[in-house]
């Protein structure tokens, strides 16, 4: 069986579907990632066979509408039109990739195409071939409306193929924990998550316990030199007075910065599958939660502090606490204070370390991406 993996334009989105794709080799099916040009080293460095979709840089597709117009971005991430303005730039990455996708179709016929969330090229060849399209989630966020903007930039390749809107998916996947999904998603073929990072040497205090408590603190955006930047300072004061062992996941100049200030902590990038089960506590920004950040903690069975940044992830983040394996502050909750309040409930109360412990189990329960190939094996099939 041939299976065509389609990737979004995030590193997140490869890492995602790795798992599966890697699964799927091993079995002796022939696999291909595609993804922009910008992400192939990630596609190969995990190890996956990579066709770059694109020659147009992601800014450029993100800053100009088809028309030739100067995109216009909404100052305010939690406007309802920076989702529609989201999948604008969604469906022009799509537009440009299904040009390469049907070449690469012509040349290696695929059996079934499996796509990220939102790479809608993806769904568009597989409807063009008439086989089996599934799309692959990997988080309780996933956000309503990013289709219609896409649809609207897709306008002339719907019409081509007769359609008036991105066509549903034949297979739904999704990683989400029952305990933290929501209770009106989708309904969804379950896949337990797996975590695919690129890697570094392994040193043995990333693998082994020390003698002090050990809290990992990252946050994507916030750990860049900008002002979410502060919000990692002032979590590493907070733990001075747990005598915590810091470990922060962090771009080089982030880390060479931390470093500067604070000295006794550990900074740069770590691998966090091999990280996280030494560590009792994970402060982190909730990008999509729970993310692959997030599920990499829940897989290891450790608490969370979570300070979601944008409004539309902040009920995800709620599903987490309300489970009892985090504690959530929204933007406006954050401060000095109420992160060391944080991170003392956290680190003080056994409940939260029994419910990430549980919710760790939840997630061992859930199907192989080994046994979910064979749910793949049997769509192709049909």
């Amino acid at each position: 069986m041939r299976l065509l993996f389609v990737a979004g334009p995030a590193p997140s989105d490869i890492y995602a579907v790795a798992p599966l794709a890697t699964a799927a080799r091993a079995a002796g099916h022939q696999v291909l990632m595609s993804t922009p040009k910008e992400l192939t080293p990630v596609a190969t460095g995990v190890g996956l066979p990579t066709v770059a979709t694109t020659t147009t840089p992601i800014p450029d597709i993100r800053a100009t509408r088809r028309s030739g117009e100067r995109e216009v971005v909404p100052d305010d991430v939690d406007h309802p039109e920076f989702i529609q303005y989201t999948g604008r730039w969604f469906g022009r990455l799509a537009a440009e990739t299904l040009v390469r996708l049907r070449e690469v179709a012509a040349a290696w016929r695929p059996d079934v195409v499996l796509t990220g969330p939102h790479a809608y090229a993806g769904a568009l060849l597989a409807h063009e071939l008439s086989v089996p399209w599934i799309r692959h989630t990997w988080t309780v966020l996933d956000t309503v409306g990013i289709h219609v903007g896409s649809e609207g930039e897709l306008a002339p390749e719907l019409a081509e193929l007769g359609l008036d809107r991105i066509p549903g998916p034949d297979l739904l996947i999704d990683n989400c924990p029952p305990g933290i999904r929501p209770a009106d998603a989708s309904p969804a073929q379950q896949i337990r998550y797996v975590p695919v990072h690129a890697q570094r040497p392994a040193e043995p205090w990333m693998y082994t316990r020390g003698e002090r408590r050990r809290v990992c603190v990252t946050g994507g955006r916030m750990a860049a030199l900008d002002d979410d930047f502060e919000l990692i300072r002032g979590t590493v004061r907070q733990l001075a007075e747990w005598d915590a062992e810091v470990v922060i996941p962090a771009p080089r100049k982030a880390a060479d910065a931390l470093r500067a200030e604070f000295g006794d902590i550990r900074a740069g990038w770590i691998p966090l599958d091999v990280l996280m089960p030494t560590c009792d506590l994970i402060v982190h920004h909730a990008g999509g939660v729970p993310g692959l950040t997030g599920l990499t903690a829940a897989l290891s069975g450790v608490p969370q502090l979570l300070m979601p940044q944008e409004k539309r992830v902040h009920t995800a983040a709620r599903l987490v606490a309300e489970y009892g394996a985090a504690v959530t502050l929204l933007p406006d909750e954050v401060s000095t204070d109420s992160v060391g309040k944080g991170i003392r409930e956290l680190l003080s109360a056994p409940s939260y370390a029994d419910r990430a412990q549980a919710l760790a189990q939840e997630i061992a329960r859930m199907p192989s991406p080994a046994e979910v190939l064979g749910t793949v094996e049997h769509l192709a099939r049909r």
